[in-house]
């Protein structure tokens, strides 16, 4: 049977702001890391002497984390709907995949990663290519991680914040469908002991 049909998250890129998502914590900020520490397949984490990576130019202090070419960073974390990270000097290979609680993904490439906004490939201080890129999955599958990827250096991510809990649209639902199930079953009890 075919998966149901949902909306793709909607992609929110607040370029020049280094200030994650309201409603979300950091998670990963990457401090806990000693400079060079492989995070992954060609992942490091690296502070502001690096050669193989910049600093995300706004809102990343302490270390961030660098995928260098052919390198792959794969995070997985509790179920949200919102996750949001900075971004720094995001490149036309630089590829993002999220994973979600139904075990899809999505993948975005390049500008695809911030919306498809207009954006200078590489630059490392401009804010069209530098920011906080923000994912809401918008009632459809929960988010569950993410995969960083990139064929040539560096694509550069630092305080990876999630959502804590449903939004409160969620829990109203939620709450109401608990309702009807009760009264379902009230229901039932009723003319089972009417027959």
């Amino acid at each position: 049977m075919a998966p149901a049909a949902y909306a793709a998250p909607t992609i929110h890129f607040d370029g020049g702001s280094g200030t994650t998502a309201a409603g979300t914590t950091v998670f990963q900020n990457f401090d806990s890391y000693a400079p060079g520490t492989l995070l992954g397949t060609k992942t490091y984490a690296f502070d502001a002497n690096s050669s193989l990576g910049v600093r995300p130019a706004f809102g990343s202090t302490g270390n961030f984390a660098s995928v260098v070419g052919g390198g792959t960073y794969t995070v997985n974390f509790a179920a949200t709907n919102i996750l949001s990270f900075v971004l720094g000097s995001l490149d036309s290979f630089n590829k993002l995949t999220l994973l979600f609680a139904d075990n899809s993904s999505v993948t975005y490439l390049g500008n695809q990663i911030i919306g498809g906004l207009p954006y200078i490939s590489g630059d490392q201080h401009s804010p069209l290519s530098n920011g906080v890129v923000t994912y809401n999955a918008n009632g459809g599958p929960l988010i569950v991680g993410a995969t960083f990827s990139t064929r040539s250096n560096s694509f550069e991510i630092d305080n990876l914040a999630r959502g804590g809990v449903p939004e409160p649209a969620t829990w109203a639902l939620m709450i109401l469908g608990f309702g009807a199930v009760g009264g379902a079953v009230r229901y039932r009890r009723r003319a089972t002991v009417r027959a």
